[in-house]
């Protein structure tokens, strides 16, 4: 049966079983991906998914069930697992079912000229990428990681206030690591794309990007350990605002997993600090008008000039804080409950270019990678320990790459220490398309090298 067949046999179902309030979230959509290595298709696949998600009030509880299969013994299923789950709960705080009545902003995040790019067309676009890295330097031996992948999704939610809402959208990433050797050294580069314009992919500019980075680290060696000035460079900031996100959850917040709880409306970074949550960014990997609950998103300065502004919330945390939600219910999964988490997450851009961000550091180490992210740094705490690579600068120029040093320091206290934040934001690989930042200075790091 049809999507809207299912959820009118679904609703009656649950109005006759006594449930008061009840909602669905489904999700479909599919997803492409291949890579290649040495000339060859390395890995190959297509997926297509479905699944639904029910959720219900139940004896004043709420319960959750979830199906990949629409037919008459899921409704069933659906309807059982429901009262189970609800009768189940011993906690008094619950979700909210929410009953809409906002304006909702129109958002193209579907391409359809992008849908209409055959498998082969991607295909050759990895084997190209391959074939411009190797023809850029002799040191180029080979790429660790040659992909591209694509997908579309669609998400509905619809519930007995009254609420449907639809959205789809579509996108595309390529993914370019070359491997460097010279003099027995190995050392790699990383060139990604995000987009769902395919004409935004060319392989030639990805592979002179990645081979450049690869071939930068040539010859690289520690520095002293120490404490250091440093800059972050747009892709170490970015990761670094990814790890450490979730410190701006309201939900962390009320567990006493943030230490922002208590906070919002004082100074907690410098003023040159100010982090944007964008669900409405024109091009934005992760924009969309609702949120996972089906309030109407908005873009919101979480924390303006070093002042925290507000903190994420989902209806629930929201209503706990005696705050209106912020927009940002979100759910990993058709089968997740409501969680939070940002849309489209940056450091807002200043107005010094890259070069002359260098220059302003003058003197120090310029950080361009990191790693160690997920057994490195305490969410809770802030604190992190970070192997990391990057250039030695003088008098504003990196003069010589550096590697084996690990950098230490906490994320809150780096917030304070920011001393300048340039102009080239950048949404970048690995922290994925939802977060960027540009490059930032930081007063002073600890350094542990040779």
């Amino acid at each position: 049966m049809n999507l809207n067949e299912f959820k009118d046999r679904l609703f009656q179902r649950a109005q006759e079983e006594g449930f008061t309030e009840y909602e669905i979230y489904y999700v479909e959509g599919n997803s492409f991906r291949v890579g290649v290595y040495e000339k060859e298709i390395d890995q190959y696949s297509v997926n297509n998914t479905i699944g639904l998600s029910f959720r219900g009030l139940y004896e004043g509880k709420m319960g959750y069930a979830y199906t990949e299969v629409l037919d008459e013994d899921a409704i069933e299923l659906l309807i059982q697992n429901g009262k189970a789950n609800a009768l189940a709960i011993e906690k008094d705080d619950m979700d909210i079912i929410y009953g809409g009545g906002d304006s909702y902003q129109s958002l193209n995040s579907y391409n359809e000229e992008l849908n209409k790019v055959r498998a082969e067309e991607k295909i050759e676009l990895a084997l190209k990428m391959e074939e411009e890295a190797l023809k850029q330097s002799e040191y180029v031996k080979r790429t660790q990681h040659c992909v591209v992948s694509s997908g579309q999704g669609l998400r509905r939610i619809i519930n007995s206030k009254g609420l449907d809402l639809t959205d789809r959208r579509n996108s595309m990433y390529a993914v370019l690591i070359p491997v460097v050797e010279k003099d027995g050294k190995m050392n790699t580069g990383v060139a990604f794309r995000a987009s769902n314009q395919f004409s935004d992919f060319d392989p030639r500019s990805l592979a002179q990007e990645a081979v450049e980075k690869a071939l930068a680290y040539i010859g690289a060696d520690s520095v002293p350990s120490g404490k250091y000035r440093v800059a972050l460079r747009y892709d170490a900031a970015t990761d670094l605002l990814a790890t450490f996100s979730d410190i701006f959850s309201a939900d962390n917040a009320q567990k006493g997993l943030s230490l922002l709880k208590g906070k919002v409306g004082q100074v907690i970074a410098s003023e040159k600090v100010t982090i944007i949550d964008d669900p409405l960014m024109e091009g934005g990997l992760c924009s969309a008008s609702f949120d996972d609950e089906g309030v109407a998103t908005y873009t919101k300065a979480v924390i303006e000039k070093g002042k925290l502004m507000t903190l994420l919330h989902n209806l629930k945390t929201a209503k706990k804080d005696g705050v209106k939600t912020t927009g940002n219910g979100s759910k990993a999964s058709y089968a997740s409950p409501v969680d939070i988490s940002p849309f489209n997450f940056y450091i807002k851009p200043g107005e010094k270019s890259y070069e002359e961000m260098l220059a302003c550091l003058d003197k120090g180490l310029l950080i361009t990678e990191l790693q160690g992210m997920h057994s490195g740094a305490n969410t809770v705490s802030g604190d992190f320990s970070l192997a990391a690579k990057g250039f030695w600068v003088e008098n504003g120029k990196a003069v010589r790459p550096v590697e084996q040093i690990t950098i230490a320091g906490n994320f809150y206290k780096l917030l304070e220490d920011v001393e300048e934040v340039g102009a080239d934001l950048k949404f970048d690989m690995p922290a994925g398309a939802c977060f960027g930042s540009p490059t930032i200075i930081v007063r002073e790091l600890s350094v542990a090298g040779k």
